[in-house]
């Protein structure tokens, strides 16, 4: 494993900073601008709740949502016939609705804080499955060298970047990159969507991750082409085990609405 990367000057004068911008400009929920829930939080009473959209059961497997009495160990509906390089997905919801406009906010330019928000909460959602994981560093999804160039934002290395500061463990921002542009996937369907990836990714020359458990972080995951490629890479250059945390699974909002009438099928009656 390449040693560990060193925090910037400014996230460690973070605590004695943010109460001084805090007190200049009075925070406000990150996607409607009415004042958040409490000081801790990004977003607002009326948006939490939203953000979080699954109904509460995920497959185990890629993160999708479920009903509440499927085993997915072995995959679900969407995954079991699939055979991913990477073990298992943690997801905090599904792209649809509120969480769907927030990532979008996330994705522009200055999406930064919206991205740590949101990661915020997935891990408090699924901190017990976070906390269960041994992991060794974290991985940000790359971006080709010519959104590197124009200095385009990427949600991903935000994303690793609050888990890294959350979980406590290493933050690798250059062990994994992607040499090429690829084509937008945006309706794309699966096949093409991994043709379009194989072989995006590679391992920085000379890192060995001989044993090594990665978690790969991201904000969307829909078929999954995008982590499969990433982590073939990864296990080419020795990795062990490797888990993918996203803020939303990307599987539509007609999956969503399945889910929910599956979850209220089975829920008692009053």
């Amino acid at each position: 494993m390449p040693r560990r990367e060193s925090r910037p000057v400014w996230q460690q004068l973070r605590p004695w900073w943010r109460p001084v911008v805090d007190f200049l400009f009075p925070p406000s929920c990150l996607i409607c601008a009415a004042p958040p829930r409490d000081d801790e939080t990004a977003f607002c009473g009326d948006c939490m709740p939203q953000l979080a959209n699954a109904p509460g059961a995920h497959c185990t497997r890629c993160g999708a949502a479920v009903g509440p009495h499927l085993v997915t160990l072995a995959g679900c509906g969407y995954c079991h016939a699939e055979h991913f390089a990477f073990r298992r997905v943690i997801a905090l919801g599904v792209y649809d609705g509120t969480l769907q406009q927030a990532i979008g906010y996330g994705q522009q330019v200055h999406g930064g804080p919206v991205m740590r928000g949101l990661t915020d909460l997935l891990i408090d959602d699924r901190v017990t499955d976070f906390l269960s994981e041994e992991i060794d560093a974290i991985v940000p999804i790359p971006q080709d060298w010519q959104r590197r160039v124009f200095g385009i934002h990427s949600a991903a290395e935000s994303v690793a970047e609050r888990l890294s500061e959350r979980l406590r463990r290493p933050l690798q921002t250059s062990l994994l990159r992607k040499p090429r542009p690829t084509p937008e996937q945006t309706g794309a369907p699966p096949g093409v969507r991994r043709q379009q990836q194989r072989g995006a990714f590679e391992v920085s020359a000379g890192v060995k991750l001989t044993g090594a458990r990665i978690l790969l972080a991201d904000d969307v995951l829909t078929t999954g082409a995008t982590a499969e490629a990433a982590a073939r890479a990864l296990r080419s250059a020795g990795a062990a085990d490797i888990i993918v945390a996203v803020i939303a699974r990307g599987l539509g909002a007609s999956s969503l609405r399945a889910a929910r009438r599956v979850d209220a099928s089975a829920s008692p009656s009053p």
